[in-house]
């Protein structure tokens, strides 16, 4: 009866970990993508300080508000350093690393269309790439 539990607690182990590895992350062009189909909602709701029309385009998941900066949520996952985010954000003042998982502003790097930083001695990385009318597209990995 020993063998027989062992088993099945690794095979659900197994089981759960596969789960969480195949979820889907959202793409970068998706998420690019969302903001131009929605760009009039995006501004209008920088305009009017209303931010709860966003919550309910398709692919936001949450919005989180700052004075600084307004985190638009589009996907996330993972546990400790397997651990993803991404989304857009807005910064009035263009501040490439507003967002709170981003990284020191002097250490990115040119990438792509964008900008990038990757840790000296670690995991962690970060890519921002400008949209237009103050909102960015970011990634952070940990």
């Amino acid at each position: 009866m020993k063998k027989w539990t062992s088993f099945v607690y690794s095979l659900v182990c197994i089981l759960v970990t596969l789960m969480a590895c195949s979820q889907d992350l959202p793409e970068k062009n998706d998420i690019i993508s969302l903001y131009q189909k929605n760009e009039e909602i995006f501004i209008q709701a920088t305009a009017d300080r209303d931010y709860s029309k966003l919550e309910h385009i398709n692919g936001v998941q949450k919005v989180y508000i700052s004075e600084e900066y307004i985190d638009i949520q589009c996907g996330g996952a993972g546990l400790g350093s397997g651990t993803h985010y991404y989304g857009i954000f807005y910064s009035a003042d263009d501040n490439l690393c507003a967002v709170d998982v981003a990284c020191p502003k002097n250490k990115l790097v040119e990438q792509d269309s964008g900008y990038s930083y990757r840790e000296e001695n670690g995991d962690n990385r970060y890519y921002v790439e400008p949209l237009g009318n103050h909102f960015y597209y970011y990634e952070a990995h940990f």
